[in-house]
């Protein structure tokens, strides 16, 4: 995402916050420049602090797939997932919070996505007895939920401004929903399958499970209204998925407050990889899949 994107995103949010009064802080054109000193956030009487974020990923969708036996390669673009929504209900939802208290930290994470008739499912060449025009019905959701603790911090003695290390464990609940369909089945292998308006149809039905994962936060504070984030976590480890990882780095800097609260706007890149299987012959279901791209999105401190 390159600065002018930036540019125009901190404007528009700008011009929300101006347009109900709310501003009462400095903005400036460039990315952290130009803000007022960031405001603290108000925290309750027994300390604690809030912050909700909600966000928007773009992201593209590369690995493979097995359902009821017949697998499949994953190879989805976000244009793709933006002109497949699923409309009929809520297409999609993304969003982070935590509570925080001295160096502890209790946090959370949605994220949800309908896709219906996407075109990112194509019948590998190994699969060529379930091909034509494929297409499929697509439902992912997965939560997180963990705790931080904050085992150093100090200045930064290569980044300006100071740095704090983070700890984490937690796990992340997973649940998908595919129906893969096409217009030819050559090998008269039925198995599975159902027909559903002249197209044959492979359903996983609702396939849950739960990841346990650990990782690092390192949060680097640039200044008064500027801070750099990058955490990396691993987990699966056998217990749900057989391995997964997740990297995300973003860039947070404050662009108003709104009766007194914070509103910061961030920009960032997130990976998510999970290697997934359950089954056997037509009951087998696989998911190996890696999303990753950018995000973009705004944070309100409590």
């Amino acid at each position: 995402m390159d600065l002018s994107t930036n540019r125009m995103t901190s404007v528009v949010v700008a011009l929300f916050c101006g347009a109900f009064g709310y501003a009462d802080t400095g903005f400036g054109a460039d990315l952290g420049q130009g803000t007022a000193a960031r405001a603290e956030s108000v925290q309750s009487a027994d300390g604690w602090s809030f912050v909700f974020t909600s966000y928007g990923w773009i992201p593209w969708m590369s690995g493979n797939s097995v359902v009821k036996g017949r697998s499949f390669d994953v190879n989805v673009d976000p244009s793709d997932v933006f002109g497949h929504l699923d409309w009929s209900t809520l297409p999609a939802w993304m969003s982070y919070a935590e509570a925080r208290k001295g160096p502890i930290g209790l946090f959370n994470d949605v994220v949800y996505a309908s896709l219906s008739g996407s075109r990112g499912f194509d019948a590998d060449r190994r699969n060529l007895d379930f091909s034509g025009n494929v297409s499929a019905d697509y439902t992912q959701v997965t939560v997180e939920a963990g705790g931080a603790y904050e085992i150093w911090a100090d200045r930064n003695p290569v980044l300006s401004g100071t740095t704090a290390l983070d700890v984490l464990a937690g796990a992340r609940y997973w649940h998908q929903d595919a129906e893969i369909s096409a217009s030819t089945v050559t090998s008269g292998n039925l198995a599975g399958l159902v027909l559903e308006n002249n197209r044959w149809v492979a359903k996983s039905g609702s396939v849950d499970w739960v990841d346990p994962f650990v990782g690092l936060r390192v949060r680097n504070q640039l200044g008064p209204h500027e801070e750099l984030v990058v955490r990396a976590d691993f987990g699966g480890f056998g217990v749900g998925s057989d391995f997964s990882w997740q990297v995300l780095a973003t860039y947070n800097w404050q662009i108003c407050t709104l009766y007194g609260h914070v509103l910061d706007g961030y920009v960032g890149y997130r990976a998510l990889s999970v290697d997934y299987s359950q089954g056997s012959g037509t009951s087998r279901y696989e998911y190996d899949v890696l999303q990753q791209g950018p995000v973009i999105g705004s944070t309100l401190h409590f």
